[in-house]
């Protein structure tokens, strides 16, 4: 039986990496708590070191700098299977928490970027080296570790933080180059190690300064659309008129407007403890000639430390019929999450009987 499972295991050896990165990626899915959770900092932290430790060591070995002790080479066979289980878990702990954070078209360009990485690793075109791949991958989960760490050391965030988290990343790129160069004296390593790291931060940074990444370490975990929001000791009692049967809602996005109702709208988003931001809420009214007009941007100061976020609403009487648009965005303006409603006119000369829910 044994025979088998190991004449099975060489058979499909080739994809023995994705095997072990699909698994980190399973990994830390049931784990995941607070993106402050000074534990999950630690795991983060131990997994980039155990990871760039294995880089290093297998470069090590390619340029005969050091040898394998016998009673390790068994394990160190598996050190690929490894290094991707770990850059799988980190990944997976990025992506769950930048998908978390901004709106769902926002993410996406993450996901894409890190789906494109994930790809050539696999099929891994005979132009592009196995460590430029891989060092790439841990470059990702390098800044990514920076740009959620420093918001939350800073508890605010922004331009002059995310430009800092670059300097960090880059910074121990430096010196973890000059742990490399001691050990390794006739190689360049800026093909195999220091331009992959290169070609990520640009990326990255493009995704930023496009306003396209998520605004990490913030979460949006509820918005939408109410008649009426009345705080009631720790509590806000939201005031709804939809049907039931439209459950998909999230409050009163077909909102029947009655003569002197005002729309409300209401946001619970996770920050950081003692993180303290200021957002705009944004509303934007669909002219049927010229698209997306704005009309209205207010500001939303946020406290955070709360374990089911900040809370807060914002009215607003002066609107009209048709499609209609609320986005919540940092001062620098990334989205942090959004909601479409609809308003009509409603015909009835009774109001609709309102139900509440409790937030």
């Amino acid at each position: 039986m044994f025979d088998a499972l190991k004449a099975t295991l060489h058979k499909y050896k080739k994809w023995e990496p994705l095997a072990f990165f699909i698994a980190g990626f399973s990994f830390d899915a049931f784990l995941l708590h607070r993106i402050d959770d000074p534990l999950m900092l630690i795991h983060q932290a131990t997994y980039l070191t155990l990871s760039a430790l294995i880089i290093a060591w297998d470069l090590f070995c390619e340029e005969k700098a050091t040898q394998i002790p016998s009673w390790f080479l068994k394990i160190w066979a598996y050190r690929e299977g490894i290094l991707h289980f770990m850059l799988g878990t980190l990944l997976n702990v990025y992506t769950i928490f930048y998908f978390k954070s901004g709106s769902f078209v926002s993410s996406l360009y993450f996901l894409a970027l890190l789906a494109l990485l994930l790809f050539l690793n696999e099929v891994r075109p005979a132009q592009i080296s196995k460590n430029f791949l891989r060092n790439a991958l841990f470059g990702l989960c390098l800044i990514s570790y920076m740009n959620i760490l420093l918001p939350i050391l800073a508890k605010t965030m922004g331009l002059l933080i995310f430009l800092l988290s670059i300097a960090v990343a880059y910074a121990i790129l430096h010196f973890f180059l000059r742990f490399l160069k001691s050990r390794i004296k006739n190689r360049s390593l800026f093909k195999d190690v220091q331009f992959p790291f290169i070609f990520v931060i640009t990326l990255y940074s493009l995704l930023y300064f496009f306003k396209v990444l998520p605004p990490v370490p913030l979460s949006m975990k509820n918005i939408g659309i109410y008649h009426s929001i009345k705080k009631e000791g720790t509590q806000y009692k939201l005031g709804l008129t939809r049907s039931k049967w439209l459950f998909w809602q999230s409050g009163d996005q077909s909102f029947e407007a009655q003569p002197g109702d005002r729309i409300h709208c209401f946001v619970q988003i996770f920050s950081p403890t003692r993180f303290q931001d200021q957002l705009t809420v944004r509303w934007f009214f669909k002219n049927p000639k010229l698209g997306w007009e704005p009309r209205d941007a207010v500001p939303l100061n946020i406290i955070g430390g709360r374990e089911d976020g900040y809370r807060g609403f914002i009215a607003k009487a002066n609107y009209e019929a048709g499609d209609w648009r609320v986005s919540v965005e940092t001062t620098d303006g990334r989205e942090v999450g959004r909601i479409h409603f609809e308003v009509t006119q409603s015909s009835d000369t009774q109001p609709a009987e309102v139900r509440y829910e409790y937030r």
